[in-house]
């Protein structure tokens, strides 16, 4: 695997950063109580994670119907993630006047940095380990179910000149594939 690859499998997908963008904006919507920060961070982090699943959904559904959505956008996704985090900024702001303000008039004490550097660090850990116990299942699922398996094609380095090697060329085919080699015996 070159690096080229790799960085293409590290990049997040155009729909999974505006579906995660609009997880974390809905989580900060102001509330009637002051949340604490672990409130914050498990509530945000469990948005995020359904929004990554309707998104994969979301994304199979399209391509299935001819619609690529990251063919179509890739190449804007810096201007996406920075309008996103523009959106997410804007959203922490306005969740940090309105927290502050309902802490005040229950005289407690305002949120500040911390309280969003442990409600980020909160979220990540809460999203990241549902988003990794979803996959986790779905690839249980699929081993269990048989996903896993796959026809091996055989090709004869030269056609078989009779009837009885033509024969002896399937059961090879067949001894070696039943060995899970994939290769004749």
């Amino acid at each position: 695997m070159n690096g080229k690859t790799v960085m293409r499998r590290l990049r997040p997908r155009v729909g999974t950063m505006m579906a995660v963008t609009a997880a974390t904006v809905l989580s900060l919507l102001p509330a009637v109580l002051p949340r604490t920060s672990a409130t914050q961070a498990v509530l945000t982090g469990a948005l995020e994670a359904m929004a990554i699943g309707i998104a994969g959904v979301i994304r199979i559904v399209l391509r299935r119907r001819g619609f690529d959505l990251e063919e179509r956008w890739g190449t804007h996704r810096v201007p996406v993630l920075l309008v996103c985090g523009f959106a997410v900024a804007a959203a922490t702001v306005n969740a940090t006047h309105w927290q502050s303000g309902l802490r005040a008039a229950m005289s407690m004490a305002p949120v500040g940095p911390e309280y969003w550097l442990r409600a980020a660090v909160g979220a990540a850990i809460v999203g990241g380990l549902l988003v990794g116990i979803f996959r986790g299942v779905r690839g249980l699922m699929r081993v269990l179910r048989g996903g896993r398996r796959r026809a091996h094609a055989m090709i004869a380095p030269h056609p078989p000149t009779s009837i009885r090697d033509s024969a002896d060329a399937a059961l090879a085919a067949v001894a070696g594939v039943a060995s899970g080699s994939g290769e004749p015996a």
